[in-house]
């Protein structure tokens, strides 16, 4: 079973955040707390570390791409 990865709110006052870098890659084999990509708010840059444990299926936002807090 898949599982989305949403984007974490960093902060009470984040409302956005940009994809700096992406640690790993389709394919690959993530590991829970495993650090999965980095991202930049108004306020801080951070690694996000994976919720779950598996196989990074696909990427669907890029790295230098923005989104809103859902």
């Amino acid at each position: 079973m898949a599982n989305e990865i949403k984007l974490p709110r960093l902060g009470q006052g984040m409302e956005a955040g940009t994809i700096t870098k992406w640690l790993k890659s389709p394919g690959d084999t993530v590991e829970k707390g495993e650090p999965l990509f980095e991202i930049d708010t108004d306020k801080v840059t951070q690694e996000v570390e994976s919720d779950y444990a598996g196989v990074l299926l696909k990427i669907t936002l890029e790295s230098g791409e923005a989104r809103s807090e859902e």
